[in-house]
């Protein structure tokens, strides 16, 4: 489901009737220094909301990867060896599970950042959504388009950070390319 739709439920469940939220106006939380801004009551909807939608994706994902990895054959074979479950865990599930959680969580980012353009409009959060929403109001283009680089700009960058997370997570993807090139 959208973003902007939990946005608006949240808003009206718990913003109006509980007092959370005021309607198209952000107050801002404690200041620098004051204490820890994430307490805020006023950040609690718009958190909650950008971590609904990919909770259940990641949660998914990185159940079927620790899965598959305690089922192979390195894991009964580490058992067999007298390793404990810690470091079994650690050095041989976590490290050949993070592989296709790495694929999914990363491209999680981008989505997040394009999804709060809708979130901030629907809270009132002054920020690149709602400048980006307003922008295309008033028909102001070089704007738009710098927007849409922006977020082009920042899925290659994602993509690119994956890659290189790739070869480091697991050698045999480096020694792969090298081979075939």
């Amino acid at each position: 489901m959208p973003s902007f739709v939990f946005a608006t439920w949240f808003l009206l469940i718990f913003g109006f009737q509980s007092g959370w939220g005021k309607e198209n106006q952000w107050i801002v939380g404690p200041a620098f220094g004051q204490g820890p801004a994430l307490l805020s009551r006023d950040y609690f909807l718009p958190v909650v909301t950008y971590a609904l939608a990919p909770l259940a994706q990641v949660a998914r994902y990185t159940r079927a990867s620790v899965a598959d990895a305690l089922n192979a054959d390195y894991v009964r074979t580490a058992r067999a060896k007298g390793l404990t479950e810690r470091r079994i865990t650690i050095r041989h599930v976590l490290r050949n599970a993070l592989i296709p959680m790495v694929t999914v969580l990363l491209p999680i980012v981008p989505d997040l950042l394009t999804g709060s353009l809708f979130i901030e409009v629907v809270y009132g959060i002054p920020g690149l959504g709602k400048f980006f929403v307003t922008s295309i109001f008033n028909r102001d283009y070089p704007m738009v388009m710098a927007m849409f680089l922006l977020i082009a700009f920042l899925w290659g960058v994602t993509y690119l950070i994956t890659d290189i997370l790739y070869t480091w997570i697991d050698p045999r993807v480096r020694i792969t390319g090298a081979r075939s090139a």
